[in-house]
Order: C-alpha cells, then structure tokens, then sequence
C-alpha cells in the first residue's frame, strides 16, 4: 500500500515538472511572436521623414542640409498653405510655390435636348522651395508630416562645408594682400605704361575679392537655412459643369426642308452660271478643238468617196 502510494506522488510529480517544461518552451515562442509583430508594425509618416543627416551637430563642422520629398497629400492648395504656414512659425521663408493643373481627359454626357454634362478629369501638382533654419530642419519635417498621405521618395543631404568656408576666408585674405600690393606697386615710380597696367591688375584682384565675399555670404546663408525641396501631388478628380449642346442649337435654327431645297436650287443655278462663265473664257480652245473635228470628219468622208466610186 506504501508503494503504491509513493508511485503515485512520484507520477504527480513528474507530470507537473512536464508541464513547466512545456510553459517554458512556450514562453520564448510567444515572445518572438510578439517581437516579429512589433517589427512588422507599419513605419509613421514621422519616422519616414527621420534622420540623423537633419539632426548631427557639431561644433567643429558646418554643414549644409538639403532635403528632397515626394509625397500624395489630400488636396495640393490646401496642404501647399499650411506648409507654408508651419515654415513662416519656425522662422524659416519660401523659396519657390509652383502648383498647376493637367487635363487627363475631357468627356461630354448629353442631359437634354439642348444641354450636355461635360466631365474634365484633372490632376494637380505642387513644388516647393522652402528655407528654414537648420537646427530646425527636422522639427518642420515632422509637423508637416501631418499632411502626407503616401511618402513616395526622400532624400537627406548634410554637407561638410567648413574646408569650402576656408577656401573663401583664405582666399579673401589672399586677395587683400594683393590688392594692397598692386596699390603700392601704382603709386610707386615707373613710366605710365606699368602703372596702367598695375591699376589694371589691382582692378582685377578687387573683382576677385569681391566674388570671394559673395561666395562666402552664400555659403554661410546655406549653412544658416536649409533647403527643402517638396513634389506634392494628389489623386486626380473629375469636375462636372453643364454646358450648352451647340450642335443641337444649330440644327434646331436650322431653316424648314422646302426654304433649304429653294436655297440649294438657287446656288446650283448661280453655280452653272459661273462654270459657263469661266468655260467662255477659253474660247479659242474651243474654235481650235471644232476645227479639228471638222477635219477629223472631211478626212473621213474623202476616204469613204474612192472605195463608193470602185464599187460601181
């Protein structure tokens, strides 16, 4: 009796170690379950438009941030606005605003006797040139992520531009020292000819300088404001305006059967008329074409005359 009892604590025993067993090993399945489906969850709109390019700083660099989007948004004119409304809150400004609408196809649907629905399919496009300042970059992304409905393409740039600011400053400086030693070299002794000739080169280093400065300028407006450059489009739509059948009007003031017959009778006359006139005026080809028949004719009977009289 002892021994069948201990059998049977030893059985629960083992069976509730199994099932443990089984609890383990089903644990790490349901977790990577879970961890697949968080990886399969869709991407937003926001982490589309996300990258370090808009968002690295440092101070030894300068960089300058371009951003390149295309994207379907619900209505062109409306989402066009508002991004320009989120660039003016961030301090930034627009650049360029083009935004233009392309026929697909016209369709015509007669509605009564004298009016036809016409059906224009259309479809709209944007592009806009946005500058906003490049801390800022990726703060006016994601708010004007709002307004995407399909991110189609992007593209982020960050461009080093400390060694090309260098080359500007270096380049100034060089200018500077040559400019001031043309300036000496014309207020010092020499004929007029070698004067004429370092004004002129000192006129051509301050043309240099001048270009280096506005170089310079350009490049740090660049590394001050990005530039984003937008391709908005939406779905195409169908406007409906109802017009005038203007071939149905035409033939309902259309004039009666008999007053057309009348009409057509008149101007096929007048038509003879006028095709005789313009006959008449070749009448000399005419005189010549009867008197070649009428040779044609006087040979053929003196032809006929011989073989009559052999006969008798």
């Amino acid at each position: 009796m002892q021994i069948k009892t201990l059998f049977l604590c030893l059985t629960i025993v083992l069976l509730s170690a199994c099932g443990k067993r089984e609890e383990m090993g089903e644990m790490p399945a349901a977790s990577a379950i879970a961890e697949s489906a968080a990886d399969s969850a869709p991407v937003s709109t926001k982490e589309q438009l996300s990258s370090s390019a808009n968002t690295y700083s440092d101070s030894t660099r300068q960089f300058i941030r371009t951003a390149d989007a295309r994207f379907q948004v619900k209505d062109v004119y409306k989402s066009a606005l508002i991004i320009e409304d989120i660039a003016a809150q961030m301090g930034g400004f627009v650049e360029k605003n083009a935004i233009k609408s392309e026929i697909a196809q016209i369709h015509f649907e007669p509605i009564s006797d004298n009016k036809k629905m016409k059906l224009t399919e259309h479809t709209v496009t944007g592009a806009l040139i946005i500058r906003v300042p490049s801390e800022k970059t990726q703060e006016f992304l994601r708010q004007m992520a709002g307004q995407i409905i399909f991110l189609n393409e992007r593209t982020f740039l960050a461009q080093d531009a400390q060694f090309e600011l260098l080359k500007q400053r270096l380049g100034i400086r060089r200018n500077q020292e040559t400019q001031s030693q043309m300036g000496k070299a014309a207020k010092g002794s020499g004929n007029a000819e070698d004067k004429a000739i370092a004004i002129d080169a000192q006129d051509s280093s301050k043309q240099a300088r001048d270009q280096a400065i506005i170089l310079e300028k350009e490049f740090a407006d660049q590394v001050a404001f990005s530039k984003i450059t937008l391709f908005l489009d939406q779905a195409s739509q169908i406007n409906q305006a109802e017009v005038s059948d203007t071939e149905a009007i035409i033939k309902q003031a259309r004039p009666n059967f008999f007053y057309r017959l009348g009409k057509a009778i008149q101007t096929g006359w007048y038509w003879g008329l006028d095709t005789s006139i313009e006959l008449m005026k070749i009448w000399p080809l005419w005189l010549v074409l009867a008197a070649i028949v009428l040779l044609l004719r006087r040979s053929r009977k003196a032809k006929k005359a011989p073989v009559t009289k052999a006969e008798e």
